[in-house]
């Protein structure tokens, strides 16, 4: 009886474990046992782009996910290639994030450090645009064009949050394309003002 008591309480610390690991937005691991293979599984999301590539930024392997359930599992065997850096990213409406992944030998290798950006919002009202970014403290560039491609607008802020407005109200244009850049990345979206 006693050791019933004992075995039922570690599975409920196992199950409450289990339960707070997968809680993340985002988990990437080694499938123990399956050499090369990984898994990531990520929650709370409906659409999200995978990509797998090489340090130099060669694609190796890309796929669109679309899921009803809200949680999306993968397993990726990568058993076929040579010994070297990758990285696996995955691409939400709200962010991207990039696991870096060694394969070493007859294994794989996951970083526990993982890069997360959060992506620009944008919200169009009554002729304003809002932009705002969530930052780390790199320097965000910000430009805007016109429906003839010329650039209206070119700021660079320094890091942290920034929340820019543009009224648009009075404009001839009927589109402006704005292009968001920072910590290394770029963002493009075309909004209608009218």
């Amino acid at each position: 009886m006693k050791n019933l008591m004992k075995f039922a309480a570690a599975l409920v610390m196992f199950a409450s474990v289990a339960t707070y690991a997968n809680d993340n937005d985002f988990n990437v691991t080694v499938k123990e046992g399956a050499g090369k293979a990984i898994s990531f599984t990520m929650n709370d999301t409906k659409d999200v782009h995978v990509s797998l590539f090489a340090q130099d930024g060669t694609g190796i392997f890309e796929e669109a996910i679309k899921n009803k359930e809200g949680k999306v599992s993968r397993t990726y065997d990568l058993n076929a290639l040579p010994a070297g850096t990758y990285f696996l990213e995955t691409e939400t409406t709200t962010k991207v994030a990039r696991y870096q992944i060694a394969v070493e030998g007859a294994k794989a290798v996951v970083s526990e450090d993982v890069t997360e950006i959060n992506k620009p919002v944008v919200l169009t009202k009554d002729g304003i645009v809002t932009v705002s970014i969530l930052n780390n403290a790199t320097p965000v560039k910000i430009k805007l064009y016109d429906d003839n491609n010329e650039e209206v607008y070119n700021e660079t802020f320094d890091g942290a949050t920034v929340t820019k407005r543009f009224d648009m109200s009075r404009s001839i244009a009927k589109n402006f394309t704005l292009v968001m850049i920072y910590n290394d990345r770029q963002f493009v979206e075309t909004v209608a003002t009218r």
